[in-house]
């Protein structure tokens, strides 16, 4: 029996706060497609990472928060299948690492393009970037075999047991924590160097390149403020793992900080589409002529205004019949 409140909130924040994570990532991500498929970005490599990114986003989340918000109201499977434990969780980590490597490629990708050598900038290519994301998506495919093995079923659970628990709380440290971060906040740094270069010391920089600068400091910032608790928790789970007399009040405690931390995890994937709205003028200017093209495309075009004379036409005629059948 709880000795906290803190399920309660867990379980309503699962139904209501879940629910608009993934309405609001879907909805975004789903944006996001139609926009990188655009001609107007389809002629840069970056759009292929950000596409990518969306994809991987959409399945990321439906993945994720799907069966969370199943199991509210019927049997959670993934505590009765030991395949449906294992292959939730694989596609959890294959999405989530394409989800948070796509930034990372992107950020590389952006550094290449603003290089002035010609051979650097060679690099930022439409065949290059498809070919770094099928490989992206081959590694990690690859890497995270280790969860099809080692996930267990133990007192009706799914999860890590034993020494494999030790072993991927050092991994996700390692590749989701410290290495994503790292190389946005390299690479950005970097990119920031190269456009100084290009403007040999002018005054203002061009403003396509002023969005470009607040597109991936809010990325960086989201992310490393993100990995900074999740790395806190993974270490603490990694330091606590052996500890067995813990009271039922510290359990609830840590189950419940644990999932606040999980689902700050979710955040790199909900928020990407809105950070592009916000922060580039000329996403945000072709988005809403895209909006407003459907709006009267398909909207404004059924909603025809009927004259006032065909109006009382058709008021005569159902009143004739009206008459006709009551007779």
């Amino acid at each position: 029996m709880p000795v906290t409140n803190l399920p309660l909130i867990q379980q309503a924040i699962t139904r209501y706060g879940m629910s608009f994570y993934l309405g609001l990532g879907v909805i975004g991500n789903a944006c996001g497609c139609i926009m990188f498929t655009r001609q107007t970005y389809r002629r840069t490599a970056s759009s292929v990472y950000f596409l990518c990114l969306s994809i991987c986003s959409i399945m990321y989340l439906i993945w994720s928060l799907f069966p969370y918000l199943y199991s509210l109201d019927h049997i959670d499977p993934q505590k009765q299948s030991i395949a449906y434990c294992k292959t939730r969780f694989y596609g959890t980590h294959l999405f989530g690492q394409c989800v948070r490597y796509s930034i990372v490629l992107a950020c590389i990708d952006r550094y290449f393009y603003t290089r002035t050598s010609i051979h650097l900038r060679s690099f930022s290519s439409i065949s290059i970037a498809v070919k770094l994301v099928l490989i992206m998506i081959s590694v990690w495919l690859i890497v995270g075999i280790h969860i099809l093995v080692f996930m267990e079923i133990r007192n009706n659970v799914c999860g890590m047991f034993d020494a494999y628990k030790l072993f991927y709380a050092a991994y996700q440290i390692t590749f989701i924590s410290v290495v994503p971060p790292t190389l946005m906040s390299i690479f950005s740094i970097l990119t920031f160097r190269s456009l100084r270069q290009r403007h040999d010391g002018q005054a203002h920089i061009r403003q396509r390149d002023r969005q470009l600068m607040r597109i991936l400091i809010v990325e960086v910032l989201i992310n490393v403020s993100t990995s900074i608790p999740i790395s806190c928790n993974f270490a603490y789970n990694a330091a606590t793992i052996y500890v067995t007399d813990k009271t039922p009040l510290r359990q609830e405690i840590e189950s419940f900080s644990g999932y606040i931390v999980q689902n700050l995890i979710y955040l790199i994937s909900v928020v990407p589409f809105y950070v592009f709205l916000t922060t580039s003028k000329p996403f945000r200017n072709e988005f809403f002529d895209i909006f407003v093209n459907l709006w009267n495309k398909y909207i404004r075009r059924r909603t025809r205004i009927v004259p006032l004379a065909e109006q009382d036409a058709r008021t005569r005629r159902t009143h004739t019949i009206l008459r006709t059948e009551h007779q």
